[in-house]
């Protein structure tokens, strides 16, 4: 019974208050400021991270958008196709609390 409840309160805290997107297959010829722009359309960014690679230099193709707001990642995850630099991207929720 214990092990049911603390499944169900991992479950609702990885659902409520939910405000990152995880971004994948971000073209090489992309920014973060490309990401930025893109994504501002749903609402405000409050920090976008794309993480680099130190032996290449390049970034990883991937990345993180945090929006202001649930309501704000909702916009942004109701869009089917976001495209950038011409190539789409695939966007999530982040399911990581660690964010």
């Amino acid at each position: 019974m214990a092990a049911s409840a603390a499944r169900g309160a991992v479950a609702l805290r990885s659902s409520v208050g939910r405000t990152v997107a995880f971004v994948r297959k971000i073209p090489w010829t992309a920014a973060s400021s490309e990401l930025r722009e893109h994504f501002s359309q749903f609402g405000h960014i409050r920090k976008c991270t794309v993480p680099f690679d130190k032996e290449t230099g390049f970034h990883k193709g991937m990345g993180w958008i945090h929006f202001s707001s649930e309501e704000e990642l909702q916009n942004a995850m109701q869009q089917e196709n976001h495209i950038i630099d011409g190539v789409k991207v695939n966007a999530s929720y982040e399911l990581s609390m660690s964010c």
